[in-house]
């Protein structure tokens, strides 16, 4: 066991001494916001979305042809310039508010992720937190099983106690000894894991997060989560499926032509105004031309209008859904919250003094010899449990609010 002990503390004192990283937790979610890879693909897909906003106006390409030869009279070098410009009706405004929609829903999306990314930030600094008070305390316990282990050595020698009370003591402050490197085994993993939130090359560590309790002066309100980003997201997809709706109708109406022509007509006699002039290769004859691109056939069309409404229509319900779904999951961390501050309140007014009253007590009785091992190490860890217990209720505690929080989209 001390063999073991001593090898993994070996290899976490070489992993640790490795560049570190020092964030307090407003530092932590700055950085994971700024360099974390979902938080960047966000902001690149609304930039890229607002990019678009331009196309909202989108004609087809304006068609010029030219027309030359002998295609008037006998001359052959007459020539016509023809420029043609279609003009679909999705010009008119429904690409333009597609293209809103889209952009709204990227930004949405992307408070989504930060909200989401807030969250995890939080609950592993204040994870650490944790593992760090529990490391507190086995450091306390250790002490205090290495100072048993020293009285029941000496009153082995001395023959006052067998061999039994010896092993025991020696076997307890192994049993910390192992749990103190579990500890701090636990911790690197959970930095590790806010190393890779942060997207850092160095392993982070938290600084002036200490394992308190976190205020909470909100109202529970399950309107709360309205401010979701991800209620807002799903929402707004509903409205990004009848702005593509639009889109595919307007696709279906008639497209405008426009047109403008300039040729020449050489050979050609005025009669109109009875001149009798002869037109030649420098007289030029323009025009307009105005007309209707119609659809003959509607059936693809009426399928992408159908399509685009069951998308709208399933936007909708996957909206109903996502939101009974939060409304569920805000019920039940409310239930949490109130379950974990009651007990929380159990620890600090009745559990934690009786906890240190039992500790003392146990100590006390035990050095005057008023109390055998046995009972003496169960007080002792009657008391620990019932503070480990205090601090596992009181991170339990946190976690819940920052469970709320994220629910109602306070990052």
């Amino acid at each position: 066991m001390k063999k073991y002990f001593l090898v993994t503390l070996f290899l976490l004192i070489t992993f640790l001494g490795r560049s570190q990283q020092l964030l307090t937790l407003e530092q932590a979610i700055e950085t994971a916001l700024k360099n974390n890879g979902s938080a960047r693909t966000e902001t690149y897909n609304v930039e890229s979305q607002r990019a678009l906003k331009k196309t909202g106006f989108d004609l087809p390409k304006t068609n010029v042809s030219l027309l030359y030869g002998q295609y008037n009279s006998y001359s052959k070098n007459d020539n016509n310039l023809t420029v043609t410009q279609t003009i679909p009706f999705t010009a008119f405004g429904s690409q333009s508010a597609l293209n809103r929609s889209l952009v709204a829903s990227s930004e949405l999306k992307k408070a989504a992720t930060e909200n989401e990314l807030v969250f995890q930030v939080k609950q592993v600094c204040y994870q650490l937190a944790f593992l760090k008070a529990k490391h507190k305390l086995l450091q306390q316990q250790d002490s205090i099983y290495e100072g048993f282990l020293k009285a029941a050595s000496l009153r082995y020698k001395t023959g006052e106690a067998n061999l039994l009370e010896q092993t025991t003591a020696e076997s307890q402050r192994n049993e910390v000894k192992n749990m103190l490197a579990k500890n701090m085994a636990d911790q690197v993993v959970v930095r590790t894991q806010l190393k890779t939130l942060i997207n850092s090359n160095e392993l982070p560590d938290i600084v002036n997060v200490e394992l308190n309790k976190v205020s909470f002066t909100n109202t529970p309100d399950s309107a709360a989560i309205q401010s979701n980003p991800s209620t807002s997201y799903m929402r707004q997809q509903v409205q990004v499926a009848k702005d593509v709706k639009k889109v595919e109708s307007a696709k279906a109406a008639p497209e405008i032509l426009l047109g403008f022509f300039t040729q020449t007509l050489i050979g050609v006699q005025d009669t109109e105004s009875g001149s009798g002039a002869i037109a030649t290769s420098s007289d030029r004859f323009t025009g307009f031309q105005v007309g209707l691109a119609i659809p003959v056939w509607f059936v693809p069309h009426q399928g992408r209008v159908r399509a685009a409404e069951y998308n709208r229509q399933s936007a909708e319900s996957n909206y109903q859904y996502y939101y009974k779904t939060l409304q569920g999951q805000y019920q039940q961390a409310i239930q949490e919250y109130a379950k974990n501050k009651n007990s929380l309140y159990y620890y600090t007014t009745s559990a934690l003094p009786n906890a240190e009253l039992i500790l003392k007590q146990s100590q006390t009785a035990f050095k005057n010899g008023e109390i055998g091992y046995a009972e003496y190490l169960l007080g002792v860890q009657k008391a620990i449990a019932i503070k480990e217990g205090h601090l596992q209720t009181l991170n339990d505690y946190n976690q819940s609010i920052i469970y709320i929080e994220f629910l109602s989209g306070n990052k």
